[in-house]
């Protein structure tokens, strides 16, 4: 009987070392501290295809492209993917998903009126308290809609004063390599025209619409005291509305407006844009494990700005760092361009092997020889979830465009025979 223990034990070892052996050949084997690790294979024939369009459909200017399986976790394709490039309007993933990330997919900006004192008759003895986030779609109705609940009260007329609560005081900062028109602030939500375009649309409104007697002295910058004050009224946003006028329909202003809730957590003194750039290279290393030096320049939040830089890396990182965080995920799916249907892909990738298949954002910018880029999601043909970025610089728009169309059609989701 004390033979048989050894014979097993030297079997056992020859049976292992064997099988290891056989794994060691296998490409879709890895082995990690000697435990055999099995990879789910990748669609080697996509590499193949890829390789062939590179070879075959030569660019003007310069190309950054990765292609990463998100289902098996590996690496597909790299053409320059290391390389920072102008990322135009590919630059609002970045902003959004770093949004979300920070804020949660369900925040709702908040826009809420106060008063203070009693109502005797139809004379507010107190203050009213207008205060503001950051919320891009707080026009001249919002305001008027929520002054409205003044008249709801009965009341006339204020002995007191209108004190307006606002995050920030200054007009919207354009940055300094955009140019005339590049960022049509007066398309803004209300507050990001400043304190003094505030002021006089509150005493419009208060005037005209709520028909309440103020005098134009008593309308001042201020804080709210929430002890001393009663909310009689408010209007909310979801964080949805400017992330899908984001990423469907590349609104440069909404994306911008990121910034600043983002440069409120940094800091709730300064300039609130900046220190949203900082957040965003914040996330860049925190959040998705990047040296910002390394991969990115951010200038913006929208990618306007020409000295702008992100790399294909970058992109694909955040792709996946979204599919990992599901909440994240089903919003940008939501909000992304669907190929050939709406958003900026409305009129783009309409053939039948591509339509409706691919959810991504585009980038365009006419400057600097011409910048067009693509990234985003979609099915391959073995059913993973495939993530891809496709960055051209100094290549004339339109001929980004094409070599980014075909290469879906072709190489992405070819007809199948």
């Amino acid at each position: 009987m004390k033979r048989v223990i050894p014979i097993v034990i030297i079997v056992s070892i020859i049976i292992v070392s064997a099988l290891r052996a056989c794994w060691s050949g296998d490409d879709d084997v890895s082995e990690d501290n000697n435990k055999a690790v099995v990879q789910i294979p990748i669609d080697k024939a996509l590499q193949s295809r890829t390789d062939s369009f590179i070879t075959a459909q030569k660019t003007v200017g310069t190309l950054g492209l990765m292609i990463y399986d998100i289902t098996a976790r590996r690496n597909i394709y790299s053409y320059h993917s290391d390389v920072a490039m102008r990322p135009a309007s590919c630059m609002k993933l970045l902003t959004c998903i770093a949004a979300m990330s920070k804020f949660g997919t369900n925040y709702k900006y908040r826009t809420r009126l106060y008063t203070t004192g009693r109502v005797q008759g139809d004379t507010l003895s107190g203050d009213i308290i207008l205060k503001t986030q950051f919320d891009p779609f707080f026009n001249r109705d919002s305001l008027r809609n929520i002054l409205s609940a003044l008249k709801d009260k009965g009341i006339k007329a204020v002995k007191g004063r209108v004190i307006l609560d606002m995050a920030f005081t200054e007009p919207m900062d354009h940055e300094q390599h955009w140019t005339p028109g590049d960022l049509k602030v007066s398309r803004m939500g209300l507050i990001y025209h400043g304190y003094h375009k505030m002021r006089m649309e509150t005493l419009y409104a208060l005037q005209s619409v709520a028909g309440i007697s103020v005098r134009k002295d008593s309308i001042r910058f201020g804080r709210l005291s929430p002890k001393t004050a009663t909310m009689i009224g408010e209007i909310t946003t979801p964080l949805h509305a400017p992330v899908e006028k984001a990423l469907k329909n590349s609104s440069n202003i909404n994306a911008e407006s990121l910034l600043y809730p983002l440069g409120y957590t940094v800091s709730t003194k300064g300039n609130f844009r900046a220190n949203g750039i900082k957040a965003l290279r914040d996330f860049v290393k925190g959040e998705l494990g990047m040296e910002p030096a390394k991969v990115c320049n951010i200038e913006d939040g929208c990618g306007l700005c020409p000295d702008d830089r992100l790399s294909p890396e970058l992109l694909i990182a955040l792709l996946d760092y979204t599919y990992r965080h599901p909440h994240i995920y089903r919003e940008v799916m939501a909000c992304l361009p669907l190929s050939g249907t709406d958003g900026t892909l409305y009129d783009r990738l309409r053939k039948p092997n591509v339509l409706g298949k691919i959810k991504a954002k585009t980038g365009t910018l006419t400057r600097e020889g011409g910048i067009s880029t693509l990234s985003g999601y979609y099915t391959g043909n073995d059913g993973h979830l495939i993530a891809f970025a496709i960055m051209n610089n100094e290549c004339p728009v339109l001929d980004g465009r094409w070599w980014q169309d075909r290469f879906c059609e072709r190489v992405l989701l070819p007809k199948q025979k």
